[in-house]
């Protein structure tokens, strides 16, 4: 093999390894020993490839989200037309909680360590963030093309929802998946549901209360 092959060879060997150590004992209980023990690598052959602990769990991290952005575009591409929100909505959610719960280790890496370790780590999970929030605003674009006529700012939207959505999978997650996928993932679109309810004027929006009926609800 061409150094260059195997450079990568044992990048992969380590990045599968960090999974294993981070996504079982948490990156704080971990070592550059234990990593290199898993990955059947000397210390030399780790620093080859990654200047830190962290340095691995972020490319572990960044590795896990390509795999989970490539399979949630491919189930929203694979659903028939005509789609409406909440059948993209179930698509794109259902992969995320099949991830996560198909292997705990992922979860324990994206959803839990990912928001605890460093700056640099935090700057990439918000990166990611955006990325995810900026697939859904597309959603939102191309479904609901009057929100901004309407007054709506669509940003906000996208962040809240797939905030939502995140700390919805945290949860379950923090539970050990006690909750039967089907009940987390109709939690989830319910409130997809709600959003599309209120554009096709099934739901009115909730009028400014008056200063009468304020005073009334604190007596």
């Amino acid at each position: 093999m061409a150094h260059e092959d195997r450079l990568q060879q044992r990048r992969e060997q380590l990045i599968e390894a960090g999974l294993e150590a981070f996504g079982t004992k948490g990156f704080h209980e971990v070592t550059v020993r234990d990593v290199c023990m898993s990955a059947k690598l000397t210390e030399r052959y780790f620093y080859e490839s990654f200047r830190s602990l962290e340095a691995l769990f972020s490319a572990v991290y960044l590795d896990l989200n390509r795999q989970l952005k490539d399979a949630t575009l491919m189930a929203l591409g694979a659903v028939k037309p005509p789609a409406g929100v909440a059948s993209l909505a179930t698509a794109a959610v259902r992969v995320l909680l099949e991830f996560i719960r198909d292997d705990p280790r992922r979860a324990r890496v994206m959803l839990i360590d990912a928001v605890s370790i460093s700056h640099d780590v935090q700057r990439i999970s918000g990166e990611i963030t955006r990325d995810y929030a900026e697939l859904v605003r597309g959603f939102i674009d191309l479904l609901f093309p009057e929100a901004k006529r309407r007054g709506v700012d669509v940003d906000v939207i996208a962040a809240g929802l797939l905030g939502a959505n995140i700390h919805i999978a945290t949860h379950w997650v923090r539970e050990r998946f006690a909750t039967p996928l089907d009940q987390v993932l109709e939690s989830n679109v319910l409130i997809y549901r709600a959003l599309d309810a209120y554009w096709r004027n099934e739901v009115k929006p909730i009028s400014k209360p008056d200063r009468a009926s304020v005073r009334s609800l604190k007596q």
